[in-house]
């Protein structure tokens, strides 16, 4: 089967969480496999903790190599709505308390929500994105997917925000991985954008653990990723004083250097 047969042009992410190490957390997933990767995995998410009392104890290794392959890094917290929005919130930003929080972009996973009301979930989410934005000047971005936010939360009183939305195709009998989902994503109702579509959560793990992996796609490609992370683009920090475009020549001379490391 290929598994990336659709959603060429669009920039390749995965997410991991501990699951991808084995139980006694003595072996990881190769992250210079994952820098090798084609397609090229230009994001990654990593789980940060739950709630207010779980950390993802692979979360540090995690952050570390993907901070070492130069990959734009997505940490993501699991808000549980029946729990106190601040507490919670507290508790993710204390596990990011070794991250450098201009270089990522920070997530909350929304996909728990119990026997609670749609007001009362609304009204927690709308907490930990104040509290967020509050401590790194930015909103969060929101995963979860269309049907469970249609049931559970109304996008009507939430600010302007990107969101993670996943959508999968159907597992086949006798089949353990599923190929990507073809982008774009189902919106929720009042959500007129998405920024990240995961299309699988069957995807063969790069890297060499775990057996499955979530394969993500952005809403643009490669480029659109480092802009949203304020970071440039190889050979695009020169004008050439022609014509003003990034210079051709200084970009080659970048990717030789790249090549001979």
């Amino acid at each position: 089967m290929g598994y990336f047969i659709h959603n060429r042009g669009l920039a390749f992410g995965i997410d991991i969480s501990r699951y991808q190490a084995d139980a006694e957390l003595k072996r990881f997933p190769d992250f210079d496999a994952i820098r090798a990767h084609e397609p090229r995995v230009a994001f990654i998410g990593m789980r940060a903790g739950i709630s207010w009392g779980y950390k993802d104890p692979a979360f540090e290794r995690f952050y570390q190599e993907g901070e070492r392959i130069g990959a734009c890094l997505l940490p993501y917290h699991v808000v549980f709505p029946s729990e106190p929005a601040l507490k919670q919130m507290d508790f993710f930003l204390k596990n990011l308390k070794s991250v450098d929080l201009e270089r990522v972009r920070l997530v909350l996973d929304m996909e728990v929500g119990g026997n609670l009301g749609k007001g009362q979930i609304t009204q927690t989410l709308l907490l930990c994105l104040e509290a967020l934005r509050k401590a790194t000047g930015r909103w969060p971005i929101v995963y979860s997917r269309a049907l469970w936010i249609d049931a559970h939360v109304a996008v009507e009183d939430l600010p302007e925000m990107d969101w993670w939305l996943a959508q999968y195709l159907s597992s086949q009998k006798n089949q353990l991985y599923t190929a990507e989902y073809p982008c774009p994503p189902k919106l929720p109702k009042g959500v007129k954008k998405w920024l990240i579509h995961q299309t699988t959560e069957r995807g063969p793990a790069i890297g060499g653990l775990g057996g499955c992996m979530d394969y993500d796609r952005w809403n643009g490609g490669n480029e659109a990723v480092l802009a949203y992370f304020g970071r440039a683009a190889v050979g695009a920090g020169r004008a050439c004083p022609l014509d003003g475009k990034p210079c051709c020549r200084e970009a080659a001379e970048s990717g030789n250097e790249d090549g001979a490391n």
